[in-house]
């Protein structure tokens, strides 16, 4: 489907780029994401290995797929990612036990005691990310950002 032309006449007063809501969304991102990279450089957990001990954390035994899903990961980047976590020794895998062919994912014994440690970690990174933002701020974009990448099923 082709997209419609769009016409900006330079009279727009809104026609910048620190006018544009992506733009501001990238570099919001950017700032969370370093500051991300600072708060858990000791653990060496990037945003997407912390998302998914902690959805392991909050359900023990979930599949790959249902991580997947969660957390928007294609399948096919996943299986690096289990890798390199069972490799640090922070999950297992173990067989389903109705179905011999499913794994399921359960963090260590060491994760399990590391989490506490890495959740003050990143609450601390969102007090200093957000440190501008009143609580009734926070709440709304919180909400809004969940209104831009929600489906309405959750």
């Amino acid at each position: 489907m082709k997209r419609p032309e769009v016409r900006i006449s330079p009279a727009q007063s809104d026609a910048t780029l620190d006018a544009m809501i992506g733009y501001n969304l990238r570099r919001a991102s950017a700032f969370a994401l370093n500051d991300f990279a600072e708060a858990l450089s000791y653990a060496s957990l990037r945003p997407v290995t912390f998302s998914m001990l902690a959805l392991i954390d909050d359900k023990p035994g979930i599949r790959a797929a249902e991580i997947c899903r969660a957390l928007g990961i294609k399948s096919a980047n996943m299986v690096p990612l289990i890798a390199e976590l069972e490799e640090r020794a922070l999950l297992e895998r173990d067989e389903h036990a109705k179905d011999k062919r499913v794994r399921v994912l359960h963090l260590t014994e060491a994760a399990r005691e590391a989490m506490p440690g890495w959740w003050r970690s990143v609450v601390g990174h969102e007090d200093r990310f957000l440190n501008r933002l009143t609580k009734k701020e926070r709440a709304t974009l919180l909400r809004l950002l969940r209104l831009i990448w929600q489906d309405g099923k959750d």
